[in-house]
């Protein structure tokens, strides 16, 4: 059975809230155009944690549906703080310390790590990037 990207989406919120109290999911084309935005959803301050749904195949070779998701980390920087700016960047390793390299299972889907980046933003916050693979039965 095909585990559908909102219930993928969900496992991956309840994983990433055990951590970081504030996430939500977001929609945009990329995770550049998300951070673009002036204003997070609804109830979520930083530092939080953004989840956008990305690209998706079915591997018929292995029978496994892959979709990448994206998790963005959005904090608030003092601009001429170091303290705070190394508190941002701790945040994302911690981020990214959810997911280890072999993957993270939650029911029949597998989590694994792909890529990570900081990303530029306009203003005082501070955001990264931290792309997972889900794998699940197709």
């Amino acid at each position: 059975m095909t585990a559908a990207t909102l219930t993928v989406a969900n496992a991956l919120k309840s994983l990433v809230s055990a951590t970081f109290p504030a996430v939500g999911f977001v929609t945009a084309s990329t995770p550049e155009t998300a951070v673009q935005a002036k204003s997070l959803p609804g109830g979520l301050r930083p530092p939080c944690v953004l989840i956008l749904a990305g690209d998706g195949v079915y591997t018929d070779s292995t029978l496994t549906r892959r979709q990448q998701f994206h998790l963005i980390l959005i904090d608030v920087l003092a601009r001429t703080n170091d303290a705070r700016t190394a508190a941002s960047l701790g945040r994302f390793d911690t981020l990214q310390e959810l997911f280890p390299p072999k993957g993270l299972s939650s029911g029949d889907v597998v989590f694994i790590p792909e890529s990570f980046r900081l990303l530029d933003c306009p203003d005082a916050r501070a955001a990264a990037c931290l792309t997972v693979a889900a794998l699940s039965p197709s």
